[in-house]
């Protein structure tokens, strides 16, 4: 599992981010002939890992402003938005994340990048499982949460 981020601001005026919500992607709005790079990175990006879209603009703190699973790993064409991968969007908001530019990993102002910083991963995992109730809790027995995953049944 991978976690990326992706930008969705394009040609510097249009904030796509509630068309990728609506459409359940994550894309990259830039044409494979313009940029090669991001079309091998983007076609990097399994099913199973997690992507944000974030907001970074230059000397200003990291916004993320949603959180989601990707579901798919074909690669398909989204119109206006581009190609992109199939998500699951679990978590919307607008998450400042003022300790970025504290780190030296200068890739974030990038369209599409691996999020490799493990504060930040942490931090993304924390906004996207802030969305479910867990049903254990660290030292519990497994004995002690059966009802919650089965259901009694007549034999």
């Amino acid at each position: 599992m991978a976690i990326f981020g992706v930008g969705a601001f394009y040609d510097g005026t249009t904030d796509v981010t509630d068309d990728f919500l609506a459409g359940g992607v994550a894309c990259v709005g830039w044409a494979e002939q313009d940029a090669p790079a991001l079309h091998k990175l983007l076609a990097r990006i399994q099913v199973g890992d997690i992507v944000y879209i974030k907001a970074h603009p230059p000397g200003r703190d990291l916004i993320v402003k949603a959180v989601g699973i990707v579901t798919g790993d074909s690669i398909a064409n989204h119109g206006n938005l581009g190609q992109g991968v199939p998500v699951r969007w679990i978590w919307r908001g607008n998450e400042v994340f003022r300790e970025a530019q504290n780190e030296r990993y200068n890739v974030r102002n990038n369209t599409l990048y691996e999020e490799m910083s493990p504060a930040m991963q942490t931090r993304i995992l924390d906004l996207l499982l802030a969305r479910f109730e867990p049903i254990a809790q660290v030292g519990d027995s497994v004995g002690d949460h059966l009802d919650q995953l089965f259901e009694p049944r007549d034999v």
